[in-house]
């Protein structure tokens, strides 16, 4: 007769219960997930959740918070919440004060801003890959406002932001789109304690002024590596001005 396997050793692992408003958010999670609650419904009312789950009313508004946090739902002042219809930009937007945070030292932003390069010469690349002349007209419009802009900082990021824009748009897929406008978000308020000077102007206007000419070519090589110098040099400006400050 065989031996029985020995049993495992069961090591003792401390169990986190769940508190009262994260089984109250799963719920109503799990309602939304399999469409018994769709977009726009409005959720029952605090009281009808009191009653329903045997829990007072902070548990109750922690559970919204928590699904609002998460851009699964939406809260208006003397109406009863409603389920958000999801889209891209509800995901990044719940990101903003944890990136806020994250970015308020130096490293984490330098690690968001190498993201930001990892992705933008990807875009680059694949625009002159495939632009079309509709889309170059307008990126080559936005190089000619970044141009003009010179000397006039606000304006001049405003049409940086723009030229960069494009890029993102040539791929036609709206997560792209919401990914830049994140980053922009995420970043911007950085920029603005950058003093870009007129020669710094000058500096990214010909940084974009290469990308263009890489994509205007079709030359997916040389538009990945005229993203890559712009950015990199970018960075150099950041890094050398966020740290005196």
């Amino acid at each position: 007769m065989e031996n029985a396997a020995p049993s495992p050793v069961l090591r003792p692992t401390p169990i986190r219960r769940e508190k009262l408003h994260e089984l109250v958010a799963r719920k109503i999670e799990e309602m939304i997930q399999s469409g018994e609650l769709k977009p726009g419904d409005r959720l029952p009312s605090e009281r009808d959740l009191m009653s329903a789950f045997d829990i007072g009313r902070p548990a109750v508004r922690e559970a919204f918070l928590s699904l609002e946090n998460k851009g699964m739902i939406v809260t208006e002042n003397g109406r009863r919440a409603r389920v958000r219809i999801p889209s891209v930009d509800n995901v990044f937007t719940t990101l903003n004060g944890v990136v806020g945070l994250m970015i308020s030292q130096t490293e984490s932003l330098k690690n968001l801003f190498d993201a930001r390069v990892f992705i933008e010469v990807a875009m680059a690349r694949h625009a002159a890959q495939t632009i079309n002349a509709t889309r170059l007209a307008e990126l080559k419009t936005a190089l000619a406002a970044n141009k003009s802009a010179i000397g006039d900082g606000e304006r001049f990021m405003q049409t940086d932001v723009a030229f960069h824009r494009i890029l993102f748009q040539t791929a036609g897929n709206p997560v792209f789109d919401a990914v830049h406008a994140a980053l922009v978000n995420w970043l911007m308020e950085r920029w603005r304690k950058i003093d870009r000077t007129e020669a710094i102007q000058t500096l990214a206007y010909k940084g974009h002024q290469q990308i263009y000419r890489a994509v205007e070519k079709h030359d997916p090589d040389a538009a990945q590596e005229a993203m890559r110098k712009h950015l990199t040099a970018s960075w150099e400006i950041w890094s050398r001005q966020l740290t005196d400050r």
